[in-house]
């Protein structure tokens, strides 16, 4: 078998079995944590179409400003975040889109498409103002997207 994971260690000089061994054992181990993301990007899509199918049942009985307003009170107690520190409107439906079960590709998500980097040339066509609009959606993208779920990560 040929590694994929720290191929150099078998072109080491005069390198022994303990140390191949580790790294075979490390290697089995990244292979696990692959499965274990496989399995967990499945059940996250099983999460998406639940969400949509739930979503529909509310909508059959609930308003959308009854939605809204309780999309809102929910900000406001901080789950996921206040509403009004994202003041990008596209921005602020993505995040709010991800109801605090994101994972790292959903984050990633919400910042291409145009949710984040609006305009092709930020350094030559852009005006002061827009690299500001920019570097605002940038840092809510960081701070109500990466950071939480950075420290849902770490925990």
């Amino acid at each position: 078998m040929h590694p994929i994971f720290m191929p150099w260690v078998d072109l080491l000089p005069e390198v022994g079995d303990p140390i191949r061994n580790d790294r075979d054992h490390l290697a089995a181990a990244l292979a696990d944590a692959e499965l274990l993301e496989k399995r967990a990007a499945a059940l996250r899509e099983t999460v998406r179409a639940g969400r949509a199918a739930l979503l529909d049942r509310i909508l059959t009985r609930w308003t959308m400003r009854d939605i809204e307003q309780a999309a809102t009170a929910a900000g406001e107690q901080g789950q996921p975040f206040p509403p009004a520190f994202v003041p990008d409107p596209v921005l602020r439906e993505a995040l709010r889109a991800l109801d605090g079960a994101a994972s790292p590709l959903d984050i990633l998500r919400a910042f291409t498409a145009g949710r984040v980097i609006r305009q092709h040339n930020l350094f030559s066509t852009a005006t002061a103002a827009e690299r500001d609009e920019t570097l605002h959606r940038v840092m809510d993208w960081w701070n109500y997207g990466a950071v939480p779920l950075l420290a849902r990560l770490d925990g």
